[in-house]
């Protein structure tokens, strides 16, 4: 069988599962041997699917007819067929309605397994939750045709691992559970839509959940974009070493399905995951709501790349005091908000834990007066952070917008912001400064805290970043400027940070390379 020919049986396939499922009424079944074999009666199911078909199965369908050459793509079997009589008229149009396949059981069985042999060998099909140790093995593609909970149970990725989303799919880790997706920098696992290269967009499918133990400072938290009632999204806990897990050497596409109106999941949902979880080297592409959102825990973050988030690059709530170094955000000209957005509860400012994540060598490339402007930053809700070495560039409406009680925060050195480049933003201090009428922050005047000679900030009227780094297919992120334009420090002596980072933004400007290298991806369907 040919590649073009192994690809046709897989939408057919697909095309099958989904009339199934109920995508077509007035189809209830669909033999797929007879579907392969029997070119009058493939038409005849696709002629059906253009008239009664859901949105996306017509699309499916469309997309088979453009590489059907009508030719069989099974050998015939010996089959009996009964056909309408002629002695009757014909009542039911079409070859589905009046030829009915009766297939001797022997050779059916034989058939079926001839069948999905043929597709099988190419792509594992997901169903159904996991609830004992599993491992999806390099090499294999594995297709998510719903929401799948892993429980009480490890799920390991191994590294080339593709894993495909279907339509109101998605894969959620529970609290009990853990995750395991290890890639190499040259075989990075890639979970993405299950739609063909060319046809994919923003919110194919669902994306991934994490879910642990850690503390957070919602009373009885439950992920967003699930069922409402769906127990298996709580999360919380504790417990400030728990880990959901290991992601690295990943790459996220084109997720955030939304469930319900207004509500989506995010490429990657971290609720209440703990220190000892391991999340860098990911790229989050094309996601239709955020990037990565964190409800609470403490989980760090290191090697981060966001691209052409929907909504936010990464959104934080509930009490995130996680750590951040190394991070890229490329926002893209038609789709998205903030960059960064966070909150700590909106019930209640003052909530503890408190949200106090703190950010190093990160770089935000906005998309300048573009079709769709945005802000490099939103702070509100009574969350603190602390943010450093930054490189901020070309964003249309402000570098960064505090909300209600900012101030407080400052006062308390709860949220502190220094030694960060911002560029090419435009009438500085117009674009930054609220005006009177529409202050939202008690009076705190960002642009005066973010120039004042204590905080070491810079400030460029022309950008600090190369054009390319624009560019939504191969992008470079690498700085412009010397060491001696910026004013950096150096990150906090842990074991989490490199010390030696001490630069503005997520690349060294005096490195031949860069940590993105080899595993990201921008591919624009």
């Amino acid at each position: 069988m040919s590649g073009d020919s192994s690809l046709l049986v897989e939408k057919l396939w697909r095309l099958k599962r989904r009339i199934d499922k109920g995508a077509c009424p007035g189809v209830e079944f669909v033999h797929l041997n007879t579907l392969l074999r029997e070119p009058g009666y493939r038409a005849d199911v696709l002629r059906r699917v253009e008239q009664n078909g859901t949105e996306e199965l017509k699309a499916l369908a469309r997309e088979i007819q453009a590489n059907d050459n009508g030719a069989p793509l099974m050998a015939q079997s010996n089959t009996s067929r009964l056909s309408a009589s002629t002695d009757e008229p014909d009542k039911q149009s079409g070859w589905l309605r009046r030829n009915s396949l009766i297939l001797i059981p022997s050779l059916a069985i034989a058939s079926i397994a001839v069948g999905f042999t043929a597709f099988e060998n190419r792509a594992v099909r997901i169903d159904a939750d996991i609830t004992h140790d599993t491992t999806w093995e390099s090499g294999k593609r594995y297709i998510l045709e719903d929401t799948v909970y892993v429980e009480n149970a490890n799920l390991t990725i191994e590294p080339g691992v593709t894993v495909e989303g279907e339509n109101g799919s998605a894969l959620v880790i529970t609290q009990n559970a853990r995750l395991f997706a290890r890639g190499k920098a040259d075989k990075p696992v890639v979970f993405t839509s299950a739609l063909s290269e060319g046809n994919r967009s923003r919110g194919d499918w669902g994306g991934v959940v994490m879910l642990g133990h850690a503390p957070v400072n919602e009373p009885e938290a439950a992920i967003e974009g699930l069922p409402p009632g769906e127990t298996r999204g709580r999360f919380g806990g504790s417990d400030t070493d728990d880990s959901c897990g290991v992601i690295e050497y990943t790459r996220i596409e084109f997720a955030g399905f939304e469930v319900y109106k207004d509500n989506e999941l995010n490429g990657l949902t971290l609720g209440g995951c703990g220190k000892n979880t391991i999340i860098r080297n990911l790229q989050v592409h094309r996601s239709l709501d955020d990037g990565i959102e964190m409800f609470g825990g403490n989980v760090d973050l290191q090697n981060i790349v966001i691209s052409g988030a929907g909504d936010d690059s990464i959104d934080w709530d509930w009490g995130w005091s996680g750590r951040v170094q190394f991070a890229v955000i490329q926002q893209h000209p038609d789709a998205g908000d903030n960059a960064f957005e966070g909150d700590n509860n909106g019930s209640n400012h003052e909530a503890s834990p408190r949200s106090e994540p703190t950010f190093y060598n990160v770089t935000l490339v906005g998309a300048g007066n573009a079709q769709k402007r945005h802000r490099g930053m939103v702070i509100r809700e009574g969350s603190g952070g602390h943010f450093h070495n930054m490189l901020i560039d070309s964003y249309g409406i402000e570098a960064l917008d505090t909300r209600d009680e900012a101030l407080s925060l400052v006062n308390r050195n709860l949220l502190t912001f220094s030694h960060n480049l911002m560029a090419n933003l435009g009438h500085l201090g117009q674009v930054t400064r609220e005006d009177r009428d529409s202050n939202d922050d008690f009076g705190f005047d960002e642009q005066n805290w973010m120039e004042s000679a204590a905080n070491n900030n810079v400030f460029r009227v022309d950008t600090a970043l190369f054009p390319n780094a624009k560019d939504l297919i191969n992008p470079n992120f690498m700085p412009r400027i010397q060491l001696r334009q910026m004013n950096a420090t150096r990150p906090q002596q842990s074991e989490f940070f490199d010390e030696s980072a001490n630069f503005v933004g997520a690349v060294s400007p005096v490195s031949g390379s860069s940590w993105l290298d080899g595993w990201t991806s921008f591919p624009e369907s």
